[in-house]
């Protein structure tokens, strides 16, 4: 249900942000998900489509670029995505620690006219 919530969060500051631009229509929104995040691009994207009715963002595009979920090798300070049951540096072998890449539900960019 969180996707219902950042649903209409990214449909508010889309109408914000067309609005401080002096448009009337926000005509496609582009959103960072990460894969670690707890978001479902589908269920965002259909909440979303639901809850614009009636809004600036009513017909919007709506589009997703998918992050990965990285770690950093506290021993080279590299930074690694995150294998299925793989934790270490592919570098040096170490252990990696968790980061907040891959955990993110934002928006990267929004069109209006």
């Amino acid at each position: 249900m969180h996707e219902y919530h950042g649903a209409v969060e990214i449909i508010e500051h889309a109408e914000a942000h067309c609005k401080e631009r002096g448009h009337s229509k926000v005509t496609k929104i582009q959103l960072v998900i990460g894969e670690a995040s707890g978001y479902s691009f589908e269920a965002v994207k259909g909440y979303f489509e639901e809850a614009a009715v009636g809004t600036m963002c009513e017909g919007a595009e709506v589009t997703v670029r998918k992050t990965d979920v990285m770690l950093r090798c506290p021993n080279c300070n590299e930074l690694f995505v995150k294998k299925p049951l793989k934790y270490n540096c592919p570098h040096c072998g170490t252990p990696g620690n968790p980061t907040d890449a891959g955990k993110e539900m934002a928006i990267d960019f929004i069109e209006t006219e």
